[in-house]
């Protein structure tokens, strides 16, 4: 007879909480590591697509027309997020797993890594569920739930056809020099080996999905209950008088603080394609260098014009192109790499070479680039003015007009003087209010790519000349938020965000900071506003940073050495030569500080 212990003896709830209570045994020599790989095809989230699931696979030449595998010895990644939104997550899910040992046999390979759609199944978040989706598994409605739904959980669970398939996947796999994670990769992956990554996710979903069963069969959870209950209960539990309920608790809420559960944690994290580069670039080579690895491609976040990008220098490419049509008016795209060479894959276009993406992702007006938002501002008609509160005559909030697209401008016209009388500088020009200080900042915000000035343009319009820049429709400034207690929601952390705003007002010696200067988008993200009294003489940052130990990050230190005489030369319709002699000697001082 076999020696198991006493409490797998037990009723068959209790025989599984005793099994989440056993020591988590590390896998067995397990590679996650992939050499040699002549070519590698990788998509990113399907949700349930599977007309263009398989219109990628065809398009790449990886499968015929019957779905069996004809792409040799390709290597197939998947992102994960193969479930939810859409109607045929099953589908799905059969022919990927029917793939990989025909992929297998022709000296190929098919890698899916997890999701945070299969975690969220897996444990009982099944708020992205389609009717459809249920309707896979089953045709009868019962107990008050969808037709399906038993079915579809049963086949989900620990147990289950598909969650046996489910739970032995990873979260990351490397093929070649290329790291693949559905989400991101923020620092609190630093110092894990893939092995280490890969152990400690599967362990800690395998845990919540078998906590989330055993508690169901032991009646602690309604049978309808998910996610959110054992989330509330699993702390509760933990301090049952129970021992092995309150055993099952611990383990469920520590699982809970896992990787595959937290906002930074690899199935989650969106910084790595949302938040600027300057923040991120550091973060993403303490993942990537110890690795081995010079690049990660990541699904998760659908980039903005739903084709696949590269940023971060070529660190990352974000694949999530909303495949799935009507849940993100997307496309069907691939990331191809062959020969060392990146390309992507579009239905319809086939190969095409991949663009790099601006430094800031934002909401952008009808999907418009800086140089396309710049040419309507130039051109527009203008249908309304308005005077802004408490701003005089010299600022006013401008709406703008060109075939169907309509924006919102703030048009800035304050001049007091241009202090240069007689082709000579006066002491006075130190303190000048000028709207031309705001084409300036634009300009040089742009050149060492912080993108967190709105587009600005010189523009004249009803014979005044002056600054206009675009309104960030939805945003808030420093001092709303203070009246109103407005909370900042966001993925990008605002604490790096504060440092480049500050280096750039040393930059610039912008010393005329008020509360509506700064301003949040719907995203979070941090701007600025209202640079009108900016670029002073003073040349010692010293005198501005006094005993602050403010330091560029490395990545904004190196764009400051584009800050040199010949490069701001563009700027002197707006600045005077001994401003600009004056900025380019701060530079200097600021990248000394790195």
């Amino acid at each position: 007879m076999l020696n198991l212990p006493r409490c797998m003896l037990r009723p068959a709830w209790l025989a599984l909480a005793c099994m989440l209570l056993l020591p988590v045994q590390e896998p067995a020599a397990e590679t996650y590591r992939f050499t040699g790989v002549e070519r590698v095809v990788a998509f990113g989230d399907v949700h349930g697509a599977f007309d263009e699931l398989v219109s990628v696979l065809r398009g790449t030449g990886l499968v015929d027309e019957q779905l069996h595998w004809s792409g040799g010895g390709t290597h197939l990644v998947s992102l994960g997020d193969l479930l939810d939104r859409g109607d045929y997550g099953r589908q799905v899910m059969d022919l990927m797993m029917r793939l990989g040992p025909e992929a297998s046999a022709a000296g190929g390979a098919v890698h899916v890594v997890l999701g945070n759609h299969e975690v969220m199944n897996l444990t009982g978040d099944l708020r992205y569920v389609s009717a459809g989706d249920y309707a896979q598994f089953g045709t009868q409605a019962r107990d008050g739930a969808p037709a399906g739904y038993h079915e579809r959980r049963a086949a989900l669970s620990p147990e289950g056809h598909y969650g046996r398939w489910l739970l032995e996947l990873p979260v990351a796999v490397v093929v070649n020099d290329t790291l693949f994670v559905h989400g991101g990769v923020s620092s609190r992956l630093a110092g894990l080996s893939l092995e280490q990554l890969n152990a400690e996710a599967r362990r800690d979903v395998r845990r919540v999905a078998e906590g989330w069963h055993a508690l169901r069969d032991a009646g602690v959870l309604a049978d309808m209950e998910g996610f959110d209950a054992l989330l509330a209960k699993a702390p509760r539990l933990a301090q049952s008088s129970d021992e092995r309920l309150g055993r099952l608790g611990r383990e469920i809420s520590e699982a809970l603080d896992g990787l595959p559960f937290i906002p930074d944690g690899p199935v989650w994290y969106r910084g790595s394609v949302t938040c600027h580069p300057y923040a991120e670039i550091e973060i993403a080579d303490s993942i990537l260098r110890p690795l081995g690895v010079r690049r990660v491609a990541l699904g998760h976040t659908p980039t903005s014009d739903r084709r696949i990008t590269s940023r971060l220098e070529g660190r990352i490419f974000g694949i999530d192109t909303g495949m799935n049509r009507a849940a993100y008016r997307g496309r069907p795209a691939a990331l191809v790499i062959e020969a060392g060479e990146t390309r992507a894959w579009y239905e319809g276009e086939g190969e095409v070479p991949i663009e790099a993406e601006p430094n800031r992702s934002w909401e952008r007006p009808y999907g418009m680039i800086d140089a396309e938002i710049e040419a309507f501002l130039l051109s527009a008609e203008v249908i309304a003015m308005e005077r802004m509160e408490k701003a005089g005559d010299s600022l006013q909030k401008v709406t703008l007009e060109q075939g169907d697209r309509r924006l919102t401008a703030v048009f800035n016209t304050v001049d007091e003087a241009p202090r240069v009388l007689d082709g000579r500088w006066t002491r006075r020009a130190e303190r000048a209010d000028r709207f031309s200080h705001e084409i300036a900042a634009y300009r040089l915000d742009r050149l060492i790519g912080l993108d967190m000035i709105p587009v600005t343009v010189d523009r004249t319009i009803d014979g005044r000349r002056g600054a206009l820049r675009l309104w960030l429709e939805g945003s808030f400034s420093e001092g709303q938020r203070r009246a109103e207690q407005l909370a900042v929601r966001g993925v990008c952390s605002l604490d790096p965000q504060y440092q480049m705003m500050s280096v750039f007002d040393v930059l610039i010696y912008n010393t005329d900071h008020e509360l509506g200067s700064l301003r949040y988008d719907r995203d979070g993200q941090l701007w600025m506003v209202d640079h009108s009294q900016a670029f002073g003489l003073t040349r010692d940052v010293n005198l501005m940073l006094r005993n602050s130990d403010l330091k560029p990050a490395p990545q904004l230190a190196d764009a400051l050495a584009e800050v040199t005489i010949e490069n701001v030369a563009s700027l002197s319709p707006y600045l005077h030569r001994r401003q600009i002699d004056a900025l380019v000697e701060r530079a200097a001082q600021l990248r000394a500080r790195r």
